[in-house]
């Protein structure tokens, strides 16, 4: 595990360490022996619930959003309106053919990203390495025409939705909900317990009936920078004079 600076304040260079990959990868995690050596101030959040360090965070827009599967599609308890819409997207897509882990799909719709997160160049350079080694790509085509890119990544009996780059001049096929829904048809298939489609309060997870669970944070900071954070609960340190 990595860590990097996280500036507070560029002008006071307050800052704290962090786990560098926390913004591309599921969720954050700590061992307890990883603890005496972690750089200090520290603050990850979004560590999994399951984990055994860290305080439960308390923000709404911080909970896990994940789907318990069946063994049929049909029998997900998902939102009424959602079922409708599902049916009706898919009759939209009736001629959308899909290809899993096509070759350099990411390259090809990273620019729907960029458009809209401009994310800066070494954070981005950084997602794709990690994408293009632990991913797998669902894109979807309109004869030759790239729609949308859908990303996901699995582990154990999981699915983590990661994200979807789609090209907004087609808004009118739902391009991510209709990968999604495939991509958890497949989950299905493949036998996985859970689809996770990652912490946040948007209304297309929630659509989704998931499972809500509160992610945890692990702070190590001076009571000055808490404050700052709004941060309850942490382990003190003092400041050097």
């Amino acid at each position: 595990m990595k860590f990097i600076k996280f500036f507070i304040d560029e002008k006071e260079k307050e800052f704290y360490w962090t786990w560098q990959d926390i913004y591309f990868m599921p969720y954050g995690w700590l061992e307890e022996k990883q603890l005496e050596k972690l750089p200090k101030p520290f603050l990850l959040e979004e560590i999994r619930p399951d984990c055994l360090i860290g305080f439960e965070s308390e923000q709404k827009d911080e909970e896990t959003n994940f789907i318990e599967l069946p063994e049929k599609f049909e029998e997900l308890k998902i939102d009424s309106d959602l079922r409708k819409d599902l049916k009706r997207i898919e009759n939209k897509n009736s001629d959308t053919t899909i290809v899993l882990n096509e070759k350099n799909a990411l390259n090809k719709s990273k620019k729907w990203f960029l458009e809209l997160w401009k994310e800066n160049k070494k954070d981005f350079r950084r997602r794709l390495f990690l994408w293009k080694k632990h991913a797998f790509t669902l894109s979807a085509y309109s004869g030759k025409k790239l729609l949308g890119v859908h990303i996901a990544m699995k582990e154990k009996d999981t699915v983590y939705y990661l994200g979807c780059w789609w090209n907004r001049k087609y808004k009118n096929k739902c391009i991510p909900t209709f990968l999604l829904k495939k991509d958890i048809e497949n989950a299905i298939q493949n036998k996985m317990k859970y689809y996770d489609l990652g912490i946040g309060n948007e209304s297309y997870k929630k659509n989704w009936n998931p499972i809500e669970r509160p992610t945890k944070y692990y702070a190590v900071m001076t009571k000055k920078m808490a404050e700052e954070l709004e941060i309850k609960k942490f382990i003190e340190i003092f400041e050097q004079k």
